[in-house]
This record gives C-alpha cells, sequence and structure tokens, in this order.
C-alpha cells in the first residue's frame, strides 16, 4: 500500500495526470524517486499514443511536429523545463557563485532564460520534425522520457545538495543505496530491451543522453555547490533534447 502511495504521489508531483486523492504521508517521499522512472513509461506511452493517433489521421507534419514538441511540457505541468530556464538565467550571467545562486532563486525572467528556450524549442521541433519526414524509429520516444528520469533521479541521489535547496533533501532523506542502485538496474535494462527491439545503434542514443546530462549536471553541481530541484529539471530537459537531435541524426 506504501508503494502504492508513493507511485500516486510521484506522478501527481511531476506530472498533471490525474492520480487518485490520498493524504500526504512525509514517511512515502523516501521512495517518491523509485517511481520517477515510472512516471516516464507513462508519459512516453501517452506521448507515441498522440503520434499514432496523428499519424492515423494524416496531420500535416508541421503542426505534429508542433503537438509532439509541446506535448512534455504540458503533460509536466512546465516543471522542469521551469527549473530549465532558472539554471540557464543563473549559469550564463557568468558571475560569481552567490551570486548564481539568488539568480537561480529569483522569480524574474531574465533574458538568458527566455534566449535559451527558444534554441531549446527551435532544435527540438527541428529534430522531431526531421525523425517524422525520414521515417525514423519514433518508437523510441517511448524511452526518452525514462531514461531522462531515471538518469535524473541518480544525479539527485548522488550529489550533494545546493544549501539553500529543501526540496531534493526531503525526497533523499531515508534514502540509501538501494535507491542509487536501482536507477542503475533501471537503466541497464533499458539498454537490453533497446537493443532487443531496435539494435544496438538506438543504445548510442541512451549513452549520449547520459553522458550529457551527467556533464550538465557536473558543470551546474560545481558552479552552484550543489544541486536541487531546479538543476535536476535542467538536467532532464537538456537529455530529452538531447535524445530528439541523436535519434533525427542516427
Amino acid at each position: 500500500m506504501k508503494y502504492i502511495r508513493s507511485f500516486f504521489m510521484s506522478l501527481s508531483m511531476f506530472s498533471v495526470i490525474p492520480a487518485p486523492k490520498y493524504k500526504w504521508d512525509d514517511k512515502n517521499v523516501r521512495h517518491i524517486l523509485k517511481f520517477y522512472p515510472l512516471v516516464g513509461v507513462i508519459i512516453g506511452v501517452i506521448w507515441y499514443l498522440i503520434y499514432m493517433i496523428l499519424n492515423y489521421f494524416s496531420i500535416n507534419y508541421i503542426l505534429m511536429s508542433a503537438i509532439l514538441v509541446a506535448f512534455p511540457v504540458y503533460i509536466t505541468g512546465m516543471l522542469h523545463l521551469d527549473g530549465f530556464m532558472d539554471v540557464s538565467d543563473a549559469i550564463l550571467s557568468r558571475r560569481d557563485r552567490e551570486t548564481k545562486i539568488k539568480i537561480l532563486k529569483d522569480s524574474c525572467t531574465g533574458a538568458f532564460s527566455v534566449i535559451s528556450l527558444v534554441i531549446l524549442i527551435m532544435f527540438e521541433y527541428a529534430s522531431v520534425n526531421t525523425i517524422l519526414l525520414e521515417k525514423k524509429e519514433i518508437i523510441f520516444i517511448i524511452f526518452i522520457p525514462i531514461i531522462s528520469r531515471s538518469f535524473s533521479a541518480l544525479m539527485i541521489l548522488i550529489n550533494k545538495d545546493l544549501k539553500a535547496s529543501t526540496l531534493t533533501k526531503f525526497f533523499k532523506e531515508n534514502t540509501n543505496k538501494f535507491d542509487r542502485i536501482l536507477q542503475i538496474i533501471i537503466i541497464s535494462i533499458l539498454i537490453i530491451i533497446i537493443y532487443l527491439l531496435l539494435g544496438i545503434k538506438y543504445d548510442l542514443i541512451l549513452v549520449i543522453m547520459c553522458i550529457c546530462m551527467f556533464y550538465k549536471t557536473y558543470k551546474n553541481v560545481k558552479d552552484l555547490d550543489g544541486i536541487n530541484g531546479d538543476v535536476a529539471g535542467y538536467c532532464l530537459i537538456t537529455g530529452e533534447l538531447v535524445g530528439l537531435i541523436t535519434l533525427a541524426l542516427i
């Protein structure tokens, strides 16, 4: 029962998908990250089903690309995109660490975040459009949200918290070595499944996603002296962008 409650807590926290109402229980928070990849499974399957429906009705590729780019943003309540923009503002300011952290916590939207958002959407749209036009294995989009969430959860669990952060501390409280190993196991299982379904070439996308997410998280943690929800969101958005670009190029 506690795991079911934790799953629905994870689903309601990281998406706008309707979930049964449960009384919030702090004891179950330690299991939220365990179910983060499962939230990715649901998002990935819905994402692919939307493509199937649009394709069935022969929707124009331009409109289809726009809908497919917008879906992950909408389904997550723009939560991770908000983190991406906040971190973009902070890191691209090229100021000292203290100032970067102040910018990170500032609720105002700066020029760097807007520019980063435009570039992000531009590359995502171009990638999705290329995937559709060149008949790539678009079924891989099922795996992109799973990979990004599993690796993002791993980054939260293995990196120290930003001093000003309370949310990541809250998630990590009472977690243990098993939580970290679980995410590694999930990623390993994904490698096997992708290999069996699509071939080793598509495992390369997973590897590239993880390398880029690790590098960007490492850089951000180094610059800010820790990880928080915004840095984790930036990690996730970066991974999904890299996944789409690599799928378009492969």
